[in-house]
């Protein structure tokens, strides 16, 4: 059996551009806010001259689905990752200078 020819991509550079345009303009949410958003707010940004993108390319930037503007929006998103943060547990350090009460040596006598 013969492996099926790759599908001609759909939506270009200039798609892409204008998606995280309008991705970062709406102050980057997900796809399924995004999504309902995008006819409303492509004709408002194309008239106002801050996109500037064709009948085609604004046609196909609103059809466009909630996955597929996550995905097309991923390396957009990934600039937003924090870098260099640690999640490595508390050392014994700190545990080792705090005094524990514990029962075996309990006084009555001093308080606290």
């Amino acid at each position: 059996m013969r492996p099926r020819a790759p599908r001609a991509p759909k939506y270009d550079a200039r798609v892409v551009a204008a998606l995280e345009k309008c991705w970062a303009v709406e102050n980057a949410p997900a796809g399924k806010r995004l999504a309902p958003t995008l006819p409303e707010l492509v004709p408002v940004l194309r008239r106002w001259g801050e996109l500037d993108i064709d009948e085609d390319t604004a046609a196909l930037l609103v059809g466009m689905s909630a996955a597929t503007i996550d995905r097309r929006s991923a390396s957009a998103r990934s600039h937003l990752v924090l870098k260099g943060r640690s999640h490595t547990k508390p050392g014994s350090l700190l545990k080792s200078r705090i005094p524990m009460r514990t029962w075996a040596a309990d006084d009555e006598k001093t308080p606290g």
